[in-house]
């Protein structure tokens, strides 16, 4: 493995990330099937885990208190 500068911080940095993520994040096209699939994965992960639904955390629950089942 190649050594890397680690700088101020300590740690190592990655050349060229920056420009990596930039280019990451930018990509426009967005493949609908593979989003499907991936959704679908992790449904089905979550299911298997014995988990029908999320919990809903207070602060993401619009309804009035008290009637939260």
């Amino acid at each position: 493995m190649a050594e890397h500068d680690t700088g101020r911080t300590g740690r190592p940095e990655l050349p060229g990330l920056p420009a990596l993520l930039g280019a990451a994040l930018r990509d426009g096209e967005v493949d609908g099937e593979a989003e499907r699939r991936a959704v679908e994965a992790f449904l089905e992960a979550f299911r298997d885990a014995g988990r029908r639904t999320a919990p809903t955390r207070r602060q993401d629950d619009w309804r009035p208190r008290g009637t939260a089942s």
